[in-house]
């Protein structure tokens, strides 16, 4: 799962990397993102960079304008928020419910840990972990839903909305909440599960 991912080529940990640095917010909203300084930040040369940009791009974490290059991605518009959270509501209820019917107990026991990473981050306060934790626990359940093509639109949904993450100035509450969607999925109860996933994201 997210903290034990094993990536197989360069390009893999290079897009994974990068990622984390987006959603962390080490890289702020409308920066440049030049292909020579990551390659020299991940060690790397710059082909894998260049796909690294690429696939965040499409995943809408970054903003590629002709001319102009890569920029990190900004806050989506308001009027079209409330769309973007339905979207991602159905998914992850979609993804929820057949994660619950597998019963896999590896993917529980990696949600679980995703939790407890979420409680240290939010206890301490830290907003780059509090924020890769949020992402990470929500990852696990929908790439271990069964469902191969939910993860990649799941990503495209969601990247907008992590990537000003400020819904909450009480962090232990963003944790108490993730606890309520693990308890209910550790339960089998599809129905609470399902309230505590709104009450999450809403």
């Amino acid at each position: 799962m997210p903290e034990q991912q094993i990536f197989r080529t360069i390009r893999e940990q290079v897009v994974h990397r990068l990622r984390d640095d987006v959603i962390s917010q080490i890289f702020k909203p409308g920066e440049d993102l030049r292909e020579f300084v990551l390659a020299k930040r991940y060690n790397v040369s710059r082909s894998p960079i260049r796909d690294a940009l690429l696939q965040l791009t499409q995943e809408g974490l970054l903003v590629a304008t002709p001319n102009c290059g890569v920029k990190v991605g900004y806050r989506m518009e308001q009027d079209i928020q409330p769309l973007v959270v339905e979207i991602r509501l159905k998914v992850e209820q979609f993804a929820l419910a057949r994660f619950i019917d597998r019963k896999d107990p590896a993917a529980l026991l990696a949600l679980e840990d995703s939790l407890k990473r979420n409680r240290e981050a939010c206890t301490a306060g830290l907003l780059p972990g509090i924020i890769k934790t949020d992402m990470d626990f929500h990852r696990t359940f929908v790439e271990a839903s069964g469902a191969d093509r939910l993860l990649g639109l799941w990503k495209q949904v969601t990247s907008a909305m992590f990537l000003h993450y400020d819904r909450l100035h009480d962090w232990t509450e963003n944790h108490r909440e993730h606890v309520a969607i693990f308890t209910a999925i550790k339960h089998g109860n599809k129905k609470r599960a399902r309230a505590a996933l709104v009450r999450n994201i809403r």
